[in-house]
């Protein structure tokens, strides 16, 4: 079994960003290789409106752009052109790596453009879901917010109000999600599942909201009630799915400790963002937070030197008494076997 112990974020630095030296001798953290898998090549993000799901796009679409996965996701662009979904999806081949992040709800068209699609959703208790979207569309009918999540998540008929149906459906749907109150525990869970340092998933922040909104108008009905019951099932078993991910790395090692060390960079990142003031810009109300690239950049290389993440991989048999490659080397320079090398078990 072979350990891989991850870079830090350093060499992904800009060269113009003044970041500050981090030293730390933290003992790394190992993390099992039946735990985790790597990144998917086919992923699909099913992007519900108003559960944190631009900032989950984002982080997705940073992520194959580092690895040059083709990822389609509203506003990109190819050359000089649009990147349309038609380009970046039906026009590559189905058993090829390609990422969608996109508000486009789950159907047929991940079956017919994907051979092994690792589908994603994003979750956030309705009743708070409903009255973001109602605060942003006040002259839209109610029942069009109240049922908006259960279009995206492929949920239709009578299943709306089923929810024992609807669940089966989504479990089958579904493999990962993120659960905006639970925001920083999904991305550290993301990380750990797919062996990338946590420096990778500190959000890319553009849209985080403040200041006052406008009154939201009040949704009432017994038709909405059911449908948001149904989505309050679906947000129940994100949750417990996330709980469950959570706990198995929580027999291995202090995963709240990491949690809590990811809170505190996030932190120190948006400290460093500025408020830009959406009136005088003519972008809404409010105040939204913008974290530029060095922030972030900065606070993924100090992260990552404070938590030292050594996933564990099943393509070779780890040594467990010396390093990789010592006893090859003491046929050829014995007078060096009495230690290891300077550093410790990696080379």
């Amino acid at each position: 079994m072979r350990l891989l112990l991850l870079a830090t974020a350093a060499t992904a630095v800009k060269k113009e960003c003044a970041c500050n030296e981090v030293y730390d001798h933290s003992k790394p953290v190992t993390v099992p290789s039946n735990l985790t898998a790597p990144l998917p090549k086919q992923l699909v993000l099913v992007k519900v409106p108003e559960t944190g799901s631009s900032t989950t796009a984002q982080l997705l679409a940073d992520l194959a752009s580092r690895r040059s996965i083709p990822c389609w996701v509203p506003g990109a662009w190819k050359g000089n052109q649009p990147l349309t979904f038609e380009d970046a999806i039906e026009k590559t081949p189905k058993h090829g790596p390609k990422w969608a992040v996109a508000h486009r709800g789950a159907g047929d068209w991940i079956r017919a453009n994907f051979n092994q699609a690792y589908v994603i959703g994003t979750a956030r208790s309705p009743e708070a879901r409903l009255k973001s979207w109602v605060s942003k569309h006040p002259k839209r009918p109610c029942q069009q917010g109240a049922s908006i999540a259960l279009k995206f998540y492929g949920i239709a008929g009578a299943s709306r109000t089923n929810t024992t149906e609807a669940l089966s459906q989504i479990q089958e749907r579904f493999k990962s999600w993120f659960v905006l109150e639970r925001y920083n525990e999904s991305l550290v869970a993301f990380a750990l599942k797919h062996r990338l340092p946590l420096g990778e998933v500190l959000p890319p922040l553009s849209k985080y909201h403040g200041g006052k909104r406008r009154d939201t108008p009040t949704c009432e009905g017994n038709a909405m009630r059911k449908l948001l019951e149904t989505e309050t099932a679906i947000h129940t078993h994100a949750s417990k799915q996330l709980d469950e991910t959570l706990e198995a790395f929580r027999k291995v090692f202090d995963v709240d400790s990491l949690i809590r060390t990811f809170e505190r960079s996030l932190d120190g990142m948006m400290a460093r963002g500025t408020w830009r003031n959406n009136s005088a810009t003519g972008m809404g109300t409010g105040t939204t937070l913008l974290v530029d690239d060095c922030a972030r950049s900065c606070a993924a290389q100090a992260l990552d030197a404070k938590v030292r993440l050594r996933y564990e991989t099943t393509d070779q048999v780890k040594d467990e008494t010396t390093p990789a490659g010592w006893n090859f080397l003491k046929q050829y320079f014995p007078g060096d076997e009495a230690r290891p090398p300077k550093g410790g078990g990696h080379w």
